[in-house]
């Protein structure tokens, strides 16, 4: 029992030794090198581990920045699979908007927050990507000519009594 549990924690620390050097590579925009070490982190782990859903979102969302397109269904199966660490959400947030699939990626954004609410990462992609008002009439649809009418009226009306202040 004490032998699998050291071959247990040697392997773990296998993997975090290559996705710490993943990220480090992600960070200096060698999405190559970072999807090998993130590839590796995820194959050394074991299918248990805590960390696995991270690992193969972070090989998923460098599969997609080194222009791979199939690791956006690696970034997606993480996320079914995850409801502990808000980062996977990240980054398939981050391969979604990569492939301009912007209504999914602030679904993304969103039950990322949804697990930790003060995730830096989350946030910042949320204020980046901005978000849209409500159309003014609910019941109907956004593109509706009277809803894009009156949205431009009340976005006017706004915009030009916050200039008065």
């Amino acid at each position: 029992m004490a032998v699998t549990s050291s071959i247990t924690k040697t392997r773990e620390r296998r993997a975090r030794d290559e996705y710490e050097l993943g990220i480090a590579f992600f960070r200096k925009k060698q999405w190559r090198t970072a999807t090998r070490h993130f590839s590796q982190a995820e194959h050394k782990c074991n299918r248990d581990d805590v960390h696995l859903q991270c690992y193969k979102s972070w090989h998923g969302v460098s599969l997609v920045y080194s222009g791979d397109v199939s690791g956006l269904n690696l970034c997606r199966h993480a996320s079914t699979r995850e409801n502990i660490d808000a980062t996977v959400f990240q980054n398939l947030a981050l391969a979604e908007l990569k492939l301009r699939h912007r209504k999914r990626a602030c679904e993304a954004v969103k039950r990322g927050l949804s697990i930790d609410p003060k995730h830096r990462g989350l946030l910042k992609l949320r204020k980046n990507m901005g978000a849209r008002r409500q159309p003014c009439l609910i019941f109907l649809d956004r593109n509706n000519p009277l809803n894009k009418w009156l949205g431009k009226m009340t976005y006017r009306r706004v915009n030009t009594a916050g200039a008065r202040r």
